[in-house]
């Protein structure tokens, strides 16, 4: 009978002993000093971005190391969120441990509500850390380029596998404009864009800026950078032939066959303007399927000489089609709406708190 009473004491110890641990500032000042630091942390990496992108700001090895402990995609990470949760239960714990002493002072004296404030900032705070787990867990950012008239009705998620989502709808680019101050940089740029929805525009001509995003469908889109899309027109022709040349038109990123031939050719990059010479390609030619590519620069100054002679072909740069492109992120956080409902009762809080307050006796509330 003694042994059950003591393990019985036993239990109610290490249980009290759990609720002083998890209601305690002991533990809350270190979760709020370990969430500053990660922040800190989530602002010098960069995050979700591609596996190249990463090696050409670390090493190899550096990657393997940032990539295994999830601090590249850390705001999703498992303990990330374990953080937010250990935050929470901390809260809880320390609101329910004084909640009915203060609740019985307030109903007893039937006045000084303002400590009534106290749990109301908590609550909001509360809300607030649900609402980031729920966009940590069910909101993702993306990004997609929209060529000038072109028509677009998917993007790559901003992850390092940069997956490609459907939107569920089409985006088509109007019209970019690009306003640059005097000495150069760019004042301010504006993507004209066009909403269809199973071939009805939803949303006609709208204007999308930085800093005004454009909302539909859950989705809420950025005006995030612009660019230069250039398309080249070449004349190619293969030495040792009679025939006629041939024209091609290449896009960016993309390889084509050389027409009439088992080589491959790719357009990598272009320039504006390299040492004052002009406009220029940056092209990649595969000759066989078994031998190795070859880069060679091509200028436009060379399409009134006889070209740039590569292998058993010779290229001649004739135009160059050139357009705007507009880089657009989305984003998705169903956490939103639940964090600005906590940031509502929080500042109630804090009003509650500081409004209500009755002065200590002995002085008027004047002073």
């Amino acid at each position: 009978m003694n042994a059950k009473k003591k393990n019985k004491k036993e239990e109610k110890s290490l249980f009290a002993v759990l609720i002083d641990f998890f209601s305690s500032l002991r533990l809350t000042i270190p979760l709020l000093i370990l969430l500053a630091a990660l922040s800190v942390i989530g602002t010098v990496i960069t995050q979700n971005a591609s596996k190249g992108a990463y090696l050409q700001r670390y090493s190899e090895t550096t990657y393997t190391i940032l990539k295994g402990l999830g601090l590249l995609n850390m705001y999703h990470s498992w303990w990330f969120i374990l953080v937010l949760v250990l935050l929470a239960v901390n809260l809880i714990a320390c609101s329910l441990k004084r909640l009915p002493g203060v609740w019985q002072q307030v109903r007893k004296h039937k006045s000084n509500y303002a400590r009534l404030g106290t749990y109301l900032t908590h609550l909001g705070v509360l809300i607030i850390l649900t609402g980031a787990l729920i966009g940590a867990r069910w909101g993702f950012k993306g990004y997609v380029d929209i060529r000038e008239g072109e028509t677009v009705e998917e993007f790559l998620l901003n992850n390092p596998r940069q997956d490609i989502r459907p939107l569920g709808f089409q985006i088509r680019c109007d019209a970019f404009q690009v306003e640059f101050y005097p000495h150069g940089p760019p004042k301010e740029y504006v993507s004209t864009l066009t909403f269809f929805d199973e071939g009805e525009a939803v949303l006609d001509h709208e204007p999308l800026r930085v800093n005004h995003p454009i909302s539909y469908e859950g989705l809420t889109f950025y005006q995030a950078s612009y660019g230069i899309s250039a398309r080249p027109i070449l004349e190619v022709r293969k030495k040792g032939t009679k025939g006629p040349s041939y024209t091609m038109q290449l896009r960016q990123g993309g390889i084509q066959s050389i027409p009439g031939t088992q080589a491959q050719l790719g357009f990598m990059q272009y320039r504006e303007n390299v040492h004052g010479l002009g406009e220029v390609i940056l092209l990649v030619i595969n000759p066989h399927s078994r031998s190795e590519a070859e880069a060679f620069w091509l200028f436009k100054r060379n399409a009134g000489s006889d070209g740039v002679q590569v292998g058993d072909f010779t290229f001649i740069l004739k135009d160059i089609e050139k357009r705007y492109y507009t880089v657009i992120q989305i984003t998705h956080d169903p956490g939103v709406p639940v964090v600005w409902i906590g940031c509502s009762l929080l500042v109630i809080g804090l009003v509650v708190t500081f409004t209500l307050r009755k002065p200590p006796k002995g002085t008027s509330s004047q002073e």
